[in-house]
């Protein structure tokens, strides 16, 4: 059915829905105007952004408003278009293969929403009339586009991949950060109070000097005076140097075991020669089956003539 839409020959429609596709979903080294278009919509994006920081200077509004409102108009045709052909071909996902309900799930998935909530504020006043003030909030929104970076660099897969795959350590991290500032402060209320009672008047009160002793910021606003609280101060900021070089040292091995799975995923692959059948393994470069020649092996300088046609 879908083939006969609008006169087209059959097989046209799907044939031009997985070419719109894949030129938004394949990824960033698939061809050049794959390549293109990830770099187009980035540059869309930080711009669009820029604008959205100059917009908040008044002289800079009220002298270039109608440059900015050209490039918000621009940029929000590009996303809208974008997002439109995000929805008509995620029925090629097969997790939105369904045509109706697979959209709709498309749609309220995280990326989609962004995308969304990305061209939602310029389109809004258009159908509800909006105070100017709560206009220029709303039009604030449009930062969110940054978040669509995100579906177009592999840093940001990989960043994401150790988030999920650091989960815990990072978890346990932030727990052994919340304990040692509820000590901390606990332990200053209970040697400073008498000295500072205005600064140090409560554990709440002394948990803002443990947030910023262990952040290593030292305001100065809030210190201890008292030998034994100077000395429970040093230990608390010598402390947090281990404390914030734990989830650094985390995420940097997450990091590393996370590129070294990329390569070895890259090169830990079966390819299977187009002429003679041959199945080989990249990485140990030795053939593994030849369908016609039956011993034949092929190393790796010999499968590069025929490895670009290999899918």
């Amino acid at each position: 059915m879908t083939g006969s839409i609008s006169g087209l020959q059959p097989g046209t429609y799907e044939r031009i829905q997985k070419q719109v596709y894949i030129l938004l979903e394949s990824p960033a080294n698939h061809n050049r105007v794959r390549k293109f278009i990830i770099y187009f919509i980035a540059v869309l994006i930080l711009l669009n952004v820029i604008v959205v920081i100059l917009e908040t200077t008044y002289g800079l509004f009220i002298e270039y408003h109608p440059y900015f409102f050209v490039i918000d108009l621009f940029t929000v045709i590009v996303f809208s278009i974008e997002y439109i052909l995000r929805v008509w071909v995620c029925v090629r996902d097969p997790r939105y293969s369904s045509p109706l309900t697979g959209r709709i799930r498309y749609a309220v998935s995280p990326l989609a929403l962004v995308d969304l909530i990305a061209i939602t504020p310029f389109y809004l006043p258009l159908v509800f009339p909006i105070e100017l003030r709560l206009l220029r909030l709303l039009r604030l929104l449009r930062i969110f586009r940054v978040l669509k970076l995100g579906r177009y660099s592999n840093a940001f897969e990989t960043f994401a991949d150790v988030l999920k795959s650091r989960k815990e350590e990072l978890i346990i991290t932030l727990i052994m950060a919340v304990i040692i500032l509820i000590l901390a402060s606990s332990a200053l209320y209970a040697v400073e109070r008498e000295a500072q009672p205005d600064k140090f008047a409560s554990i709440p009160d002394a948990m803002w000097w443990a947030v910023v002793t262990l952040a290593t910021v030292g305001y100065g606003d809030v210190y201890p005076i008292t030998p034994l609280g100077k000395f429970i101060s040093s230990l608390v900021a010598l402390s947090a140097i281990g404390l914030f070089a734990l989830p650094a040292g985390i995420l940097a091995a997450g990091f590393a075991e996370s590129i070294q799975k990329r390569r070895t995923n890259n090169t830990d692959r079966t390819i299977v020669c187009p002429q003679c059948g041959t199945e080989f393994s990249i990485q140990e470069g030795v053939g593994l089956h030849d369908s016609k020649n039956s011993g034949k092996n092929l190393s790796v300088e010999e499968s590069s003539d025929f490895e670009t046609s290999v899918k």
